[in-house]
């Protein structure tokens, strides 16, 4: 499974990278959300994407995503500190969300229950 995390804290990418390939996924990360234009050729199968990115919002990406027929199937999870990242996420069209600080297993959890409905595909 293909995972795009799209965080600006380089703390938090790196520890979401490195439990993430700790568990046999691959991850490809960005500071920034212009990393969506190349989700052509990327082909991920899950998107982790904070709120607060420089530049456009995590929210506003996903909107884009979700209203783009070639994207729009791509699970997007908002990942963010802000109180109401449940709202935003429900607004954007998002499949998830998760608030930080986050604990591992969570994570873990989330990802698992991601990567079963792929393979049910």
């Amino acid at each position: 499974m293909k995972i795009v995390v799209i965080e600006d804290n380089p703390d938090i990418s790196e520890i979401m990278d490195y439990i993430l390939k700790d568990e046999g996924y691959e991850v490809i990360s960005s500071e920034d959300g212009t990393i969506t234009a190349q989700f052509h050729e990327i082909k991920p199968d899950l998107v982790l994407m904070d709120e607060l990115l420089p530049g456009k919002r995590g929210s506003e990406l996903c909107s884009e995503i979700k209203s783009n027929p070639n994207t729009s199937h791509i699970p997007v999870v908002l990942v963010s500190t802000i109180p109401n990242i449940e709202q935003l996420a429900q607004k954007s069209g998002a499949n998830g969300f998760l608030e930080k600080p986050f604990n591992i297993s969570s994570l873990s959890e989330m990802i698992r229950g991601y990567a079963a409905k792929k393979d049910q595909r």
